[in-house]
């Protein structure tokens, strides 16, 4: 049977490459916040080479809201096999004591609390359908801490929390949780300052420096990794969180 796979934050970079990947061969759901018209882009390209994939907005702040994407993606579908998040807000690099208490906050309500709302309203759909795979991005920072990172480092870690107890709460359910850690990719990087043209940020080029196989992973690898962990390829992998990132973490 065709699996039914909903991806959130499908609309660009790491994530639409793990959408278009998913595309191949099973039924896709894009979930975006604002930006529609990237959603659409990358389900055009998954119907132009054949596959099957529609768009769905979702807050995931809202509980609500993200009930109602998935009761959409089962309407869709009729049913929910696999979750993918691959959402993070934008956030600065910058020591603890400079970071600005809202950011802070928002961070952690995107993050944390958005991840939350995934597992407790995705989690029903998948028992529903008797069992299922849910991967949730992370950063290569939950393996090997940086510097002027805690707005990443922090609400990751929280996350990671997450992972490992929905993986122990649901596998009698048939139902695997896992992390993806993506290193140094090549694509829009949601630290501050962006990337631009051959500029990179002294945090991306201490990283990228200490990568041992001394290149950006390509999101399409990254993409390769979770397209793996939501197969049945990995029917017994659960409550782990594997790195993406070149060895940056070894």
């Amino acid at each position: 049977m065709t699996k039914r796979i909903a991806v959130i934050g499908g609309s660009g970079g790491i994530g639409a490459s793990i959408a278009q990947l998913a595309g191949r061969d099973s039924n896709v759901t894009i979930g975006y916040r604002s930006n529609k018209e990237k959603a659409e882009a990358t389900a055009k390209l998954i119907r132009d080479g054949g596959g099957s994939a529609e768009i769905c907005e979702v807050n995931i702040c809202d509980g609500e809201s993200v009930g109602r994407f998935f009761k959409t993606v089962q309407e869709q579908w009729g049913g929910i096999d696999s979750i993918v998040s691959a959402t993070g807000p934008a956030f600065e690099m910058r020591p603890i004591t400079e970071v600005d208490d809202e950011k802070f906050r928002h961070v952690i309500e995107t993050d944390i609390i958005g991840s939350f709302n995934i597992l407790k309203r995705g989690i029903p759909f998948l028992q529903e359908a008797g069992g299922g795979s849910i991967v949730l991005l992370l950063t290569l920072a939950v393996m090997k801490t940086l510097e002027n990172d805690a707005m990443s480092t922090v609400p990751k870690m929280g996350v990671e929390g997450l992972i490992r107890t929905a993986a122990r709460e649901y596998g009698a359910d048939g139902i695997r949780v896992n992390g993806v850690c993506p290193g140094s990719i090549k694509s829009n990087s949601i630290h501050f300052p962006f990337d631009t043209g051959e500029k990179v940020s002294p945090v991306a080029a201490k990283v990228l420096a200490q990568t041992p196989l001394g290149r950006k992973g390509l999101p399409h690898e990254v993409a390769e990794l979770t397209g793996f962990l939501l197969s049945d390829k990995a029917s017994y992998i659960s409550g782990q969180i594997i790195a993406a990132d070149g060895g940056f973490s070894a």
